[in-house]
């Protein structure tokens, strides 16, 4: 869906992107994540076709963006990082002012408004002004707008930022749906956690360019089989009765085994989790706790940007 190749961008001889590519799948709920000023709104603004790039190939659904503006636009919903919005207006003529501007067809206008109303759970408010919804209720309403001309992509710069919890929530719920009816979503967002529940992929940049993570890899995989799986187990008292019975075990590796705790990494899934943990006990070890253990993203995207997230 997404093919962006040597991607260039300079303001007044600055660059904002350097040579940056990036493969979305058509379907994928993929995400975007790097510091401040890293190139990710302009990234996300080009994809739109808000900007020209001064270099490079940008293609979605096969066609070149720069060529093609107005086809792209008929299958892209762009909600920015901080969107406008008509306070004056009532819900459902702010909706009908967009929908004029997306050019959705008269005779589904209608159609279209009252299921962004339904989308976005405001039909019994939709005679209210925009000025008096809450914050997560106008973020609500800006998702729906994207999606009144039905985009096959919707680019996502932020759409996180200053949501409360159950905001939040709600937002993810949103866009897995949307997923799920077909929809493919690029999203950016500072909110590692929420990046991390709904994508299968997430790509890192940082000034202008692709970044690697602490395992070189540009892509973060969110979704992928697991071959090998890390454990921690504590047991009371020495290791050494049940760091004998790991190592007994083909595909165990015994990565450490200090004081009362042991690392293990494990080939397979469940099950063979399930057997070594019958082995521990079986050799007489007292097992105190028995956890997978994995790296999130949080964690992946420091070691990668060598700092906490800001």
């Amino acid at each position: 869906m997404i093919e962006v190749d040597q991607l260039v961008k300079t303001y007044n001889g600055t660059p904002a992107l350097h040579g940056f590519h990036l493969s979305v799948a058509q379907g994928e709920l993929f995400g975007l994540v790097g510091p401040n000023g890293a190139g990710k709104t302009t990234l996300i603004k080009i994809l739109a076709t808000l900007l020209e790039p001064s270099a490079g190939t940008v293609r979605i659904a096969g066609m070149e963006v720069g060529h093609n503006r107005a086809a792209v636009k008929q299958i892209v919903g762009y909600m920015p990082d901080q969107p406008g919005l008509y306070q004056d207006m009532r819900l459902r003529e702010f909706l009908q002012f967009f929908a004029d501007a997306f050019h959705v067809n008269r005779e589904r206008q209608k159609a279209a408004i009252d299921r962004a109303l339904e989308r976005a759970e405001l039909q019994d408010r939709q005679d209210a002004y925009v000025e008096e919804l809450s914050f997560g209720l106008k973020q609500r309403l800006l998702l729906a707008k994207t999606l009144l001309h039905g985009p096959k992509l919707l680019l996502l710069d932020e759409p996180a930022t200053g949501l409360d919890p159950i905001a939040r929530l709600d937002l993810r719920r949103q866009l897995k749906e949307l997923n799920a009816n077909g929809v493919t979503i690029l999203i950016s967002s500072h909110i590692l956690a929420d990046l991390e529940d709904i994508c299968t992929r997430v790509a890192l940049i940082s000034a202008g360019e692709n970044a690697a993570g602490a395992d070189g890899h540009e892509v973060i995989e969110l979704a992928q089989p697991v071959s090998a799986r890390v454990y921690e187990v504590e047991v009371a008292g020495p290791t050494d009765a049940a760091k004998a019975a790991a190592q007994s075990i083909p595909g165990i590796n015994v990565i450490s085994a200090e004081g009362s705790l042991l690392v293990i990494e494990l080939r397979g899934g469940k099950a063979e989790a399930a057997a070594l943990l019958r082995r521990l006990v079986n050799s007489g070890a007292e097992i105190v706790r028995f956890d997978y253990r994995s790296a999130s993203l949080e964690e992946r995207y420091q070691k990668a940007f060598g700092r906490p997230n800001a």
